[in-house]
């Protein structure tokens, strides 16, 4: 059995070579291995945090589109039509962005289907209890808020 194990360490050294083999590079950090969980040259995937953005404006990925004029959401409106939104995304990690400029906390914002949307589009917000096509089995779906992370 496989177990996750998630331990805070120190970086203390960055390769700046990238392995032609694996295409990995080598980092070398200090950790308080009491419980003895790590051995010395054990492969592990690290994710290094080089900042820590409290109260972050963050953004599904999926939502944040590439435009002429460059990135934007569509933000739900009260009358539910949709808003082109610009956005400017200072980083991405585990599926969410985040964002400098554009929606606000609370706003809802759509993640699927904004290929067939313009600003002014009038939506509907599908949940298996009012598609028509969804013929019982369909599973929920509704539109995310933008939040703090």
């Amino acid at each position: 059995m496989i177990k996750l194990i998630l331990l805070p360490g120190t970086l203390s050294f960055v390769n700046n070579t990238v392995d032609n083999t694996t295409g990995t590079i080598q980092l070398i950090g200090d950790f308080d291995n009491t419980q003895g969980h790590l051995f010395p040259g054990q492969f592990v995937n690290a994710t290094l945090t080089l900042t820590e953005e409290p109260n972050a404006t963050v953004v599904p990925s999926q939502a944040v589109q590439n435009g002429p004029d460059g990135q934007f959401v569509f933000v739900v409106k009260p009358d539910m039509t949709v808003e082109n939104v610009p956005v400017t995304v200072s980083s991405s990690i585990d599926g969410l962005d985040v964002v400098q400029k554009g929606p606000q906390p609370g706003d809802k914002i759509v993640t699927d289907g904004q290929a067939n949307l313009v600003s002014g589009s009038k939506i509907r917000i599908k949940t298996a209890g009012n598609d028509s096509n969804a013929g019982g089995n369909s599973s929920r779906r509704r539109i995310p808020e933008v939040r703090r992370r």
